[in-house]
């Protein structure tokens, strides 16, 4: 009977506390979440009890509590089952939603995840954001409310920078909002702000951006505020209301889609009625555009660029929009964020396609429509040129003889066998192009034009030589309005040019190996050895034939009209050195995995020459002008060669020079040497050099003159986490510094200080600016 009654016992107890899912060493705690659906929590710890019949339960030592990703860690824990609340002490660890909570004391209702931290700490990882405060309020969600609250993105004990305030609230949003702050260094009260905007989760969030300020002697002292508003996750706006102490007040809104990678516009616009205007030609020629002026004071420039896709996502849609007010503006505004180089950076960025030059007075427009087929390809075009430098005192707009591209159709065969005789080795490609030119002085009207090029590549395994036969046929409707100066009657309304051409190619090449002797072991990871050198020689020629009528008698619309006879001779010899290397990779012992060897390929130097020699050209009339220019012939063109030569790891040089035959001298060279440590920076140096331009047929009638330059950069890193950056470039053909650069960038964990000097003929300027992570106000 005895035996009975203690077996019933024993089955009681197992009963019960299989019930509870309690053991010496964890339980199962089940909450109801805000959609009364169950929510369960792993306890475990050194010691588990429970109490008042289970609806209390007490753990001690290395207490943890676990919910998927989720936990809570402490030394004491007192969970009540009534209420889905759990009282943590001592050491208080938590990890919730993807933040981080630390804390002395807290209290969690384990349905909701809301509860208190007191004399706690919250840390956001994606934004990097530290929040301290004597009590902590966690509210449904993310939200968190703060009492004398410390805040700061820097790590340590006494952070570079933070914000005191007696309340903070983090909303759901995703952003602090802090009333009343003051800014402290190392703890120090430095000043206060009424109103701070801190963004802290990943997601875009409105608000000011970290001001942009400086000094130019042109402008005077600028300072720009930009205000974001995040329009939703795939768009946004940003207000740029910027002031200059000598021109006055300028505007500026820059707008910025993006739905897919195929999809994304940005767009940026900027206005100011300008204090001061170029009355007379002296002022001008600080401005590189001697004789023209600059007498408006309403001055604007709108730019950006758009790609898209239509529903049929084979039609590909590009735009362009380059417009400014005059031919000044640009350079004028440079060092602001409404200058060139902000909106070209931005452009190239996201598009990977540039605006004109800074320099440029043509702003170009322009919208594209493609489709693309296996075989053949469209485009639609229409392309605006506008000519900044008319207008405001120079010329009138009404003789604007610039000329615009509205529209214009090509179409493309792309070069492969011939449809429906693929059998056949010969290849055919067509390019086929309508244009409307339209411009307000000047003559105006279509051209229309096919060119069909017939191929036969012959390969063997001594090479390939492929000659090729076409033929363009153009076509005018014109309406004849010549400029003045303009030669030739205009009177044709077709042209016929034949072409020829043939190019052969052929590599040899020999591998130079050489013993191996590195051991791939743990001392020689990262260690490199060459294992062989391959030799490439690659000869090439290219032979080209162009004939046909008398072109000056065509109207004149762009230099494809003026495309006379060619009979022309290149050829090049190229030499290639590629390395092979081994290097030691690391293993890792835990897995057991030993350190090995591995082959990296790299190319050692490329060197090309290259040469040509001109039919036409000698058998030109040597008192025949060549674009208003007279010397002797020059069949030969200047010999070319180019380099680019990495010798070790961290160098590189690239090289081409050109040597005339006639004037025994280098007429064009350009070299540049870089210098590469990753541990303490980068130097590059680098001449471009071009002399008489006027006597080679390829620069003759260009306008360009002869260019000395000496180019040289400097970055560097080994002050860290200082680091210097310095650009110098001068013109040896004006005896006159033409740009220098300084700039003193300051890199903490958690804050960048930025100083820039620039000076050039044109303006200096001077910009300081602090960065905070994440900051706006």
């Amino acid at each position: 009977m005895l035996i009975s009654l203690r077996k019933a016992v024993v089955v009681f107890f197992v009963c019960t506390f299989t019930m509870l899912a309690v053991t010496a060493e964890s339980a199962t705690l089940t909450a109801t979440n805000e959609d009364q659906e169950a929510v369960e929590w792993q306890l475990s710890a050194q010691k588990v009890s429970t109490l008042n019949d289970a609806e209390v339960i007490e753990a001690e030592g290395d207490v943890v509590l676990r919910q998927g990703k989720d936990y809570l860690k402490a030394d004491f824990a007192r969970y009540y089952a009534a209420t889905n609340w759990v009282y943590l002490s001592g050491n208080v660890e938590v990890f919730m939603n993807n933040d981080n909570l630390s804390a002395e004391n807290a209290e969690f209702d384990l349905g909701k995840k809301t509860g208190w931290l007191k004399n706690g700490k919250v840390f956001m990882a994606g934004p990097h954001v530290y929040f301290t405060g004597e009590r902590i309020q966690k509210n449904w969600g993310d939200s968190y409310t703060f009492n004398n609250a410390k805040i700061t993105v820097c790590d340590g004990e006494r952070p570079a920078w933070s914000l005191e305030t007696s309340n903070a609230t983090l909303e759901l949003e995703g952003y602090a909002v802090i009333h009343g702050a003051d800014v402290e260094i190392k703890d120090v009260p430095v000043f206060g702000v009424p109103y701070f905007v801190l963004p802290v989760k990943t997601r875009r969030e409105s608000g000011f951006l970290r001001p942009d300020f400086g000094s130019t002697t042109r402008l005077g002292f600028w300072v720009t505020e930009p205000y974001y508003w995040a329009i939703d996750q795939e768009r946004d706006m940003t207000f740029y209301p910027q002031y200059m102490s000598k021109r006055g007040f300028m505007p500026g809104i820059e707008y910025r889609s993006r739905t897919s990678s195929e999809n994304q516009l940005w767009v940026r616009a900027d206005w100011i009625n300008d204090a001061k205007t170029v009355d007379t030609i002296a002022e001008s020629k600080d401005f590189g555009y001697d004789g023209l002026l600059r007498t408006n004071e309403n001055r604007y420039w709108v730019r950006g660029m758009f790609n898209g896709e239509l529903p049929d996502p084979k039609w590909k849609f590009k735009a362009d929009i380059d417009y400014a007010s005059d031919q000044d503006l640009l350079r004028e505004f440079n060092p602001m964020t409404a200058g060139f180089d902000d909106s070209q950076g931005a452009l190239e960025s996201r598009f990977g396609r540039s605006l004109n030059s800074i320099s440029d007075p043509i702003r170009t427009s322009r919208a594209i429509l493609t489709r693309d087929w296996n075989r053949f390809g469209t485009a639609l075009v229409g392309e605006y040129n506008q000519n900044s430098k008319l207008g405001h005192g120079n010329q009138k707009h009404s003789t604007d003889t610039t000329l615009q591209r509205l529209p214009e159709f090509d179409a493309y065969l792309f070069k492969n066998r011939i449809p429906g005789l693929e059998q056949v080795p010969f290849t055919l490609a067509t390019d086929f192009q309508s244009v409307l030119f339209a411009r307000r002085e000047g003559t105006d009207g279509n051209r229309t034009d096919i060119m069909p090029m017939l191929g036969l590549p012959m390969v063997t395994s001594y090479g390939t030589i492929t000659p090729e036969v076409g033929m363009q046929q153009v076509w005018y409707n014109t309406n004849r309005d010549p400029l003045p100066g303009a030669t030739g009657d205009d009177s044709r309304d077709s042209r016929t040019l034949f072409k020829f051409g043939v190019s052969g190619y052929t590599e040899l090449a020999r591998v130079y190996n050489y013993e191996p002797t590195l051991v791939a072991t743990k001392e020689n990871v990262g260690e490199t050895e060459l294992l062989g050198i391959k030799h490439a020689v690659q000869p090439r020629f290219e032979y080209r034939h162009v004939s046909g009528s008398n072109l000056s008698d065509t109207p004149y619309y762009d230099y494809v009209d003026r495309l006379g006879n060619e009979d022309e001779l290149t050829v090049s010899l190229v030499n290639i050195l590629t390395k092979k290397q081994a290097v030691v990779l690391a293993g890792n012992e835990e897995k057991g995995i030993d350190p090995s060897l591995k082959a990296l390929y790299g190319e050692l130097l490329w060197f090309r020459m290259l040469q040509s020699y001109d039919f036409e050209e000698a058998k030109r009339d040597e008192d025949k002008l060549i674009e208003k220019k007279k010397y002797e012939r020059r069949p030969w063109s200047d010999l070319e060669g180019e380099l680019r030569f990495y010798p070790w790891k961290y160098v590189s040089f690239s090289s081409r020079t050109f040597f005339s035959y006639y004037d025994h001298q280098i007429n064009r060279h350009d070299h540049t040497l870089t210098l590469t440590a990753p541990k303490y920076g980068v130097f590059s140096t680098g001449v471009d050099f071009r002399s008489n331009l006027d006597k080679n047929k390829d620069f003759a009638g260009t306008g360009l003159t002869d260019l000395n330059v000496w180019k040289n950069s400097l970055t560097v890193d080994f002050f860290a986490p200082i680091k210097l950056a310095a650009y110098y470039e001068y013109d040896f053909e004006k005896k006159e510094t033409y740009e220098q650069s300084y700039s003193l960038i300051y890199d903490h964990q958690c804050f960048r200080l930025i100083f820039k000097a620039k000076f050039t003929p044109f303006d200096d300027s001077y910009k300081v600016y602090l960065e905070l992570p994440g900051l706006t106000f």
